[in-house]
């Protein structure tokens, strides 16, 4: 992937976005209710991949790939006795990550072949419907 300057402008979306993610966490207790119910915390069983882990990185601004190590099923979100919307705050900071050109490689190939062949594998399907993106 080709690094380009960030303009001025998504660096002000970006801060944006992060203070709005700040705002969605900043009731978290930190109890860790959210991590027992959560699928990527059962196989990898590190505090860094569960939702607590994720809380706690993304309420001092500390934004990383970890975030796509999420597969946004709320289970986290149905275990939290505060409501506390992790998945959304998730959403926004990957879309931090792709205002800054941190996003992953994997999905920058998928659109730019959906936007060449129709496909997100890249071959062009003899009998399909044409897919639409960005």
């Amino acid at each position: 992937m080709v690094k380009t300057k960030i303009s001025e402008q998504d660096k002000i979306q970006a801060h944006n976005i992060t203070e709005e993610i700040k705002e969605i966490l900043e009731p978290c207790i930190n109890c860790g209710m959210c991590k027992s119910k959560c699928p990527v915390f059962k196989i990898l069983r590190e505090e860094f991949f569960s939702p607590r882990g994720k809380v706690s990185m993304l309420s001092n601004e500390v934004i990383e790939d970890v975030v796509f190590q999420c597969n946004l099923c709320k289970a986290c979100e149905k275990t939290c006795s505060l409501d506390i919307k992790i998945c959304e705050a998730i959403k926004k900071s990957r879309e931090v990550l792709v205002l800054k050109n941190k996003g992953l490689n994997e999905n920058n190939e998928m659109i730019k072949n959906i936007r060449k062949t129709g496909n997100p594998f890249g071959k062009n399907p003899e009998k399909a419907e044409k897919l639409y993106c960005c």
